[in-house]
C-alpha cells in the first residue's frame, strides 16, 4: 500500500505518455490486474500482468507472465509467498520457483533485489556471486526470459549502480531491462506516497521504506533515454512488452462445469430434475406452468449456467442432509426452475417475474443469494471447499479510504496527538467519500469553524488518498467456484481465520466472468431451526416449509401487532404498519415488508396503498391498461417487477431492455442516458398506439417510481420466513422464544426484552444456577433456564469451568462451590447477586439479578408499552 494511483490512472497516464504496453506488478499479488486490464484495453494499450514477489531473503523478483500458462505459475508463486511467510511479509521459498516457472519473464528485481544487493559496493567474489544468482535464475526461467533489471532515480548513488549492474550484467550474458519504480503519476505527488509508507509504518507496525528521489513517476520515453544510457536495455524492455501476452478473460462467461452422469449434458440433467419435481410440486399440471418452465431452461441454457443451478441446488442438498435451514432470497426467489430444485414460495402463484432475475439484455452472471443458518454456515464453506479444493475460495473485499478515516490514518502518520486527532475529526461523517473534503467540509453547518479548514497539508494528503486501497479482507459471504483451476484466474491468501480468498473483490470477479455464490448467514434461520429441534426433543414433528399459508390464527396475531421477535415485522414502525395493514393473506405481508422502507415511506405509497387496501378511498389507476398490472397492488406501483411489465406491455420494449431502464434510471443515470431511456420508451409506446402525451405520462410514473420500489420476489421470500416464525410464535411459543434467545442477536430487541415477553406468553423464565444453567438457554419443565453466561462478570472461559466441575457431582453448598472453583471476587460476587447460588448453604440469596444484557422485570420497558 504505497502506490499513490489507482489502476486505470495509470493506464491513462500510459496512454497519454505515448506508451504502446504499460506493466501492473503489485508487491505480491495482482490485486489490480482486472481493473487495470480493462481500462488498458478500452483505451488501447496492451496491459502486461507482473508481479513484484518477495522471496526468502527478504529479496524481490519482478515477474511477467507471458501466457496463460505463465499466468498460472504467476499465481501459484503468488500463492505460496502468501501460505509461507508472514502475514504482513510475505515470501516465497526459493525452491519452489523452479516447479512454477514456464512462461514467466524474471526481472532481477532493481534496487530491492538480491542482484543489486550483491553487486552494491562490492567486487571480485561479490562481482561472481552476483553472476552465480543470475546463472541460477536462468536455469530456473530459461536464458531467454531472465533479465537484469536497471534503473536510475536521478541519484549519483543510482547513476553509479546502474553502470556497475550493467557490467555485471554482461559478465554474466544476461541482457539489460529498463525500468522504473512508479509510486507516483506526477513528482508533485511523491508527498502521498511518503504519507502512505508512514500509515504503514505508524499505524499498521510495519518496516517499510518510501522512495526518496522525486523520479519515481511514470516517465516518457524521451526521459527514459536521457537517464538510462543503454539502448539496448530500453529496446529490450519493448520487446518483453511485446511477448508478454497473458490476457485476463474480461467481459467472457466462465459457469461452473457441475459433474453429471456419463452420455448426459448438464442441460439434460438440470432439466431432468425440474420435469421430475414438476410433476410432485404440481398437480394436476397446468399448461401455464409447463411453458414458463420450458421458458427459463431455455434461457439458462443459451446462457449456459445449468451447471451454475445444479450447483445451487447440490448446495441446499447438502444442507438439507445436515438439517441446515435456507433458502433464496433476491430477485432469484422469481425462478420457477430454482423453485423446483429447492422449494420456497411459488413464483407463478405470486406474479414474480424470472426476467428480474435473468433475461436476455443482461449479460454478467446471475447472482443466487443463498441464507443458511448463521451457526451452521461455515460448514457450507467447508463441504464446497473439501469437494472443490482447487476451484472454491472466497472473494476478497478491498476496504478504501474515507474521508474520516485518511484524515485519522494521516493525523497518526504526521505525528499528531490522539487528542488532536479526536478534536479535528469528531463531526466529520463516517460515510463521507468526496475526493474535494475540503469543500465537502465548508457545506457542513455542522464544521463551520472547525480548526481542521486549517490543517492544508492534512487536507490535501487526504484529497489524495481518499479512495485509494487501504486492506484486503474477506467479503461477507461471497465465494467464487472456478470452472477449472482457480489459478488460471488468480493467486489464493489465507485468511485469519485459514480460509483461502482470491485477490479480487466482487466487481472483479464478474468482470472476469466467475460465478460468485453469496453464501449469507440468517440468524432468524438459526432461531427457527432451534425452536424446531426442541419441538422433536418434546416428540412434535413440524416442517415450517410445509405449514399452510393461510393460517388464521397466525394472521389474527400480526393484526394485534403482537409480533415481537417475528422476522422483519417486530420493530415499533413495522407493527405500526401491520396494525394500520390489517394482513389478511400472504400477499398483505408481502407487501408490508416492501412498503417499510425508506423509499416508499418517503415517495407518498404508504397512505395510499393502505387506504385502498382496507376499502376506505377507491382505486383508481393512471391508465386503464395499467389495471392488469396494478390491480394486485391496489393501483400504486409498489414493486420493481411492475415497471418491467409497464416497459413490457405498455412500451413493447423486451424485459432486457426494460430491466436495464430500470437499473439505469434507479442509479441516478446521467441526463444523456436518462434522455435515451426516455425516448426508447416513449417511441415504443407510440408504436403500441398511445399518443404522446399519454406516452409522456407513462413514463413519468416510471421514471417518478424509480429508487422507490422493491423486488417483489426478494420481498416473497423475506414474506415466507416471516410467516414461518409468525406461525411458530402463535402456535409454539416456548420453542419461537427458545430459538430466539440461543440464536444471539437476532431482530432489534436485547434478551431483557425478549424474555420480558416470554413472561407475557405465560412461561416462566428461570434464573441462572450453578447446578443447572448451561452454557445456552434450556427449556425446562415448560419454562426457559438462563445460561449463566448471561450474568455480568461470567464470560465464557468462567461458564466453561463452573460446568466442566459440574460433572464431577452437583456444587452442595457454597462452600463446596469456593472450594472446586475459583473465580475472582467480582464474578463470584456476579454470581450471587442474580442468585446462581440459590438454595445453596452459605449463599446469599439476593433478590435482584444482574446480567450481561441485563433482564428487565420491570413490565414498562416491554416493546407493548410503546404501543
Amino acid at each position: 500500500m504505497y502506490g499513490t494511483f489507482l489502476p486505470e490512472a495509470l493506464a491513462a497516464k500510459a496512454k497519454e505518455a505515448g506508451f504502446n504496453a504499460a506493466a501492473l506488478t503489485d508487491k505480491n499479488g495482482v490485486y489490480g490486474a482486472v481493473r487495470f486490464c480493462a481500462a488498458a484495453e478500452k483505451l488501447g494499450v496492451h496491459a502486461v500482468i507482473g508481479t513484484q514477489l518477495t522471496i526468502e531473503g527478504r529479496d524481490d523478483l519482478v515477474l511477467l507472465a507471458r501466457s496463460p500458462l505463465g499466468y498460472n505459475n504467476l499465481c501459484r508463486l503468488i500463492t505460496l509467498a502468501h501460505e509461507y511467510g508472514p502475514r504482513d511479509q510475505p515470501a516465497c521459498p526459493e525452491k519452489f520457483l523452479a516447479l512454477h516457472s514456464r512462461d514467466i519473464v524474471c526481472l532481477t528485481g532493481g534496487r530491492d533485489g538480491r542482484f543489486c544487493k550483491l553487486v552494491e559496493g562490492a567486487e571480485g567474489t561479490q562481482y561472481r556471486r552476483a553472476c552465480g544468482w543470475v546463472w541460477r535464475l536462468q536455469e530456473i526461467f530459461g536464458r531467454e526470459n531472465v533479465f537484469v533489471e536497471i534503473q536510475n532515480a536521478g541519484t549519483p548513488y543510482d547513476a553509479r549502480i546502474m553502470h556497475i549492474m550493467a557490467r555485471v550484467a554482461e559478465k554474466a550474458g544476461a541482457p539489460l531491462a529498463a525500468t522504473n519504480d512508479v509510486v507516483c503519476l506526477e513528482p508533485a505527488d511523491l508527498p502521498v506516497h511518503q504519507a502512505l509508507v508512514d500509515i504503514q509504518n505508524q499505524v499498521h507496525h510495519r518496516a517499510c521504506q518510501a522512495r526518496e528521489s522525486r523520479e519515481y513517476y511514470l516517465k516518457s520515453q524521451e526521459d527514459m533515454a536521457k537517464l538510462i544510457p543503454y539502448p539496448q536495455a530500453l529496446e529490450n524492455t519493448g520487446i518483453i512488452a511485446h511477448e508478454c501476452r497473458a490476457m485476463l478473460p474480461l467481459g467472457k462467461s466462465s459457469p461452473p462445469v457441475f459433474p453429471v452422469p456419463p452420455g448426459m449434458s448438464q442441460d439434460q440433467a438440470l432439466a431432468k430434475l425440474c420435469y421430475r419435481s414438476l410433476a410432485r410440486r404440481f398437480n394436476p399440471l397446468d399448461l401455464k406452468v409447463l411453458r414458463r418452465l420450458e421458458k427459463e431452461l431455455g434461457h439458462i441454457r443459451r446462457r449456459d449456467l445449468s451447471g451454475y443451478f445444479l450447483l445451487v441446488k447440490e448446495i441446499h442438498s447438502f444442507a438439507k442432509t445436515r438439517r441446515i435451514r435456507g433458502t433464496v432470497r433476491g430477485s432469484a426467489a422469481g425462478s420457477l426452475v430454482l423453485h423446483l430444485l429447492l422449494g420456497g414460495v411459488n413464483p407463478l402463484e405470486h406474479r414474480l417475474l424470472f426476467e428480474r432475475f435473468l433475461n436476455n439484455g443482461r449479460l454478467d452472471m446471475p447472482d443466487v443469494d443463498m441464507d443458511f443458518d448463521s451457526l451452521r454456515r461455515d460448514e457450507i464453506f467447508e463441504y464446497l471447499m473439501e469437494k472443490y479444493p482447487n476451484q472454491a475460495a472466497m472473494v476478497a473485499t478491498v476496504s478504501t479510504f474515507r474521508a474520516r478515516g485518511a484524515l485519522r490514518s494521516l493525523g497518526r502518520a504526521l505525528g499528531y496527538s490522539y487528542e488532536k486527532i479526536d478534536r479535528l475529526t469528531q463531526f466529520v461523517p463516517h460515510f463521507l467519500r468526496s475526493h474535494d473534503i475540503r469543500k465537502a467540509i465548508e457545506r457542513m453547518p455542522e464544521l463551520e469553524g472547525s480548526p481542521l479548514l486549517q490543517e492544508d497539508e492534512l487536507l490535501w494528503l487526504a484529497e489524495k488518498i481518499s479512495g485509494l486501497p487501504h486492506n484486503l479482507s474477506v467479503h461477507l459471504g461471497g465465494m467464487v467456484l472456478t470452472p477449472g483451476e482457480i489459478f488460471n484466474w488468480s493467486p489464493l491468501q489465507t485468511s485469519r481465520k485459514g480460509i483461502p480468498v482470491v485477490q479480487f473483490d466482487k466487481d472483479d470477479v464478474e468482470a472476469l466472468g466467475l460465478v460468485k455464490l453469496d453464501i449469507l448467514g440468517l440468524r432468524m434461520h438459526s432461531a427457527l431451526q432451534a425452536g424446531v429441534e426442541l419441538l422433536e426433543e418434546k416428540g412434535v414433528r413440524l416442517c415450517l416449509d410445509e405449514v399452510p399459508l393461510d393460517d388464521p390464527a397466525t394472521f389474527r396475531m400480526l393484526r394485534t401487532t403482537d409480533s415481537v421477535g417475528v422476522f422483519q415485522v417486530e420493530s415499533p414502525g413495522q407493527r405500526q404498519l401491520l396494525g394500520r395493514l390489517q394482513p389478511r393473506h400472504f400477499e398483505d405481508i408481502i407487501a408490508e415488508i416492501s412498503l417499510f422502507r425508506p423509499g416508499p415511506m418517503s415517495g407518498a405509497m404508504v397512505e395510499p396503498y393502505v387506504l385502498r387496501r382496507n376499502n376506505k378511498e377507491p382505486v383508481t389507476y393512471p391508465h386503464p391498461d395499467l389495471k392488469p398490472i396494478l390491480e394486485s397492488t391496489f393501483g400504486v406501483v409498489l414493486f420493481q417487477e411492475q415497471i418491467l411489465e409497464i416497459a413490457h406491455d405498455i412500451a413493447g420494449m423486451p424485459y432486457g431492455e426494460g430491466d436495464r431502464m430500470r437499473r439505469s434510471l434507479s442509479k441516478k443515470a446521467p441526463r444523456a442516458v436518462f434522455r435515451e431511456m426516455e425516448e426508447a420508451f416513449v417511441k415504443g409506446c407510440l408504436k403500441k398506439g398511445y399518443d404522446n402525451p399519454t406516452a409522456q405520462a407513462f413514463f413519468d410514473l416510471v421514471a417518478s417510481f424509480m429508487g422507490y420500489g422493491f423486488c417483489k420476489a426478494h420481498a416473497a421470500s423475506f414474506a415466507h420466513i416471516t410467516y414461518q416464525s409468525a406461525y411458530l410464535k402463535t402456535h409454539y411459543p416456548l420453542a419461537f422464544y427458545f430459538g430466539i434467545l440461543n440464536a444471539e442477536h437476532v431482530g432489534s430487541y436485547p434478551h431483557s426484552v425478549i424474555l420480558n415477553e416470554a413472561r407475557r406468553m405465560g412461561i416462566s423464565v428461570l434464573q441462572p444456577h450453578v447446578n443447572k444453567s448451561g452454557v445456552q438457554y434450556q427449556e425446562e419443565n415448560g419454562g426457559i433456564r438462563i445460561p449463566l453466561i448471561r450474568i455480568k462478570n461470567i464470560g465464557p472461559k468462567y461458564c466453561e469451568k463452573i460446568i466442566l466441575e459440574r460433572e464431577n457431582g452437583l456444587f452442595l453448598s457454597a462452600d463446596d462451590f469456593t472450594k472446586r472453583v475459583s473465580l475472582p471476587a467480582k464474578a463470584r460476587f456476579s454470581l450471587e447477586k442474580a442468585g446462581a447460588l440459590k438454595g445453596l448453604d452459605g449463599a446469599w440469596n439476593a433478590p435482584p439479578p444482574v446480567f450481561r444484557d441485563p433482564v428487565v422485570t420491570s413490565p414498562g420497558l416491554s416493546p407493548h408499552a410503546a404501543r
